[in-house]
């Protein structure tokens, strides 16, 4: 019988999850807003969000059942169990480190000082969620080279962190890593039919990485569009890019790297966008409505406040196009071809209307997967790996990144 596996990602405004068979498929999906993205406590809304979406998808699928779950998630968020959080995008104060994570540990220890005394361990994001469901803390490395992305004990030594303090500080592990088994506790809670106590949790990754897994960004020349609140282009090379523009980071697959151009703010722009629309119409608006509607109107029009929202996403992809042309600039000196496609990922992949138009502005051939939400199908491959049904990443993300669509650009008047 077929495996099947809970996937969750915890984004910055929504808890996306789905349930995906062990070749790749999505059998039942659901995502659950966050009310409290703007609080101190955002994280104390991960575990009744997965909850909840896990209740969701039993209405819609109620003959499914789950063999294991896996969890992605943002970072470098910070957070304990009882839900104080410094997200990864919160503005903190300068700290000269390559760590992402040191001045995020120091700002949270600042904030919540009793919190930090009394807490046993300090979680990044996913971690978080996985401690409520297994209780048992970890800290997901997504590949050696990352170390100095996350902390060494000089570092946190050097940083000012007493020995107590750098314990709270859990161990590292793999992607793909068994974290271990839904608690009774969870499971009472959750109280959901596909789920019980003792089903194994995974570790996925960030959710970036879990995107590139997903998006089967991991030979170099492969590029991939993730596009949520913010928006990152991602191409896979053979050795470190330096350019102001492009920060490089490892891929999860060595000796691989990957660099990426961000887009910080383009989703949510048009979420505010739609907001604002929502306002002036007295209800809500189907997205795939809003986006037809836009791109429908005359972009000149000064009147139309749908033409707002075609200005807005035009631009949005003149920048996807300047990123690709600065992307195209940085790997040519690393002796990587850029390629003439790319995978996309995220809200605006459900959009065939908003890719034919990114596609049309930036040259690029657009690759749909079937899983609109790469982290989950990388997730899913994670697991795969830590149930031994893989014998590698690569390979597990070739059998599970399933292409729906290609759309190819088109010359436009």
């Amino acid at each position: 019988m077929a495996l099947s596996i809970l996937c969750a990602d915890i984004g910055t405004s929504s808890l996306k999850a789905g349930v995906l068979a062990e070749d790749g498929r999505l059998i039942a999906y659901s995502r659950q807003q966050f009310l409290y993205l703007h609080t101190d406590h955002a994280a104390a809304e991960w575990f009744p969000a997965l909850a909840a979406a896990l209740y969701d998808i039993h209405e819609k699928k109620p003959s499914i059942t789950v063999d294991a779950l896996c969890i992605s998630g943002n970072g470098p968020t910070i957070a304990v169990p009882s839900g104080e959080t410094i997200r990864w995008n919160d503005a903190i104060p300068a700290c000269k480190t390559q760590s992402l994570y040191i001045p995020r540990i120091l700002a949270f220890k600042k904030k919540y000082p009793s919190i930090w005394n009394k807490s046993d361990c300090i979680l990044s994001g996913p971690e978080c969620l996985i401690y409520r469901l297994t209780g048992n803390s970890i800290c997901i490395l997504p590949e050696e080279r990352y170390k100095k992305a996350y902390w060494t004990q000089e570092e946190l030594e050097q940083a000012g962190f007493s020995l107590q303090d750098r314990n709270k500080l859990p161990p590292f592990v793999a992607p793909g890593t068994m974290a271990g088994c839904l608690t009774a506790d969870a499971a009472r809670i959750i109280q959901s039919p596909l789920v019980k106590e003792g089903t194994p949790v995974f570790c996925g990754a960030p959710d970036f990485i879990s995107a590139l897994v997903g998006t089967n960004t991991l030979a170099p020349g492969k590029l991939c569009d993730r596009a949520g609140s913010s928006e990152g282009l991602n191409i896979c090379t053979d050795s470190p890019v330096s350019m102001d523009e492009v920060r490089t980071l490892p891929s999860v697959q060595p000796p691989l790297w990957n660099a990426s151009y961000l887009l910080p703010e383009s989703g949510i722009l048009f979420s505010a966008f739609k907001n604002k629309i929502e306002r002036e119409c007295g209800h809500e608006i189907d997205f795939n409505t809003l986006v037809h509607e836009c791109i429908s109107s005359d972009m000149t029009d000064t009147t139309s406040s749908f033409a707002q929202g075609k200005r807005l996403m035009n631009d949005t992809a003149l920048q996807v196009k300047h990123a690709l042309s600065v992307l195209a600039q940085a790997v040519v000196n690393e002796h990587t071809l850029m390629p003439t496609s790319m995978t996309i990922t995220g809200g605006q992949a459900a959009n065939a209307e908003w890719m034919q138009m990114k596609a049309n502005i930036t040259g690029m051939k657009i690759l749909v997967p079937e899983c609109n939400d790469a982290e989950l199908t990388g997730d899913a491959v994670f697991a795969c790996m830590g149930m031994g049904l893989f014998s590698s990443l690569t390979d597990g993300a070739q059998a599970l990144c399933r292409i729906q669509k290609i759309i190819e650009p088109h010359e436009t008047i």
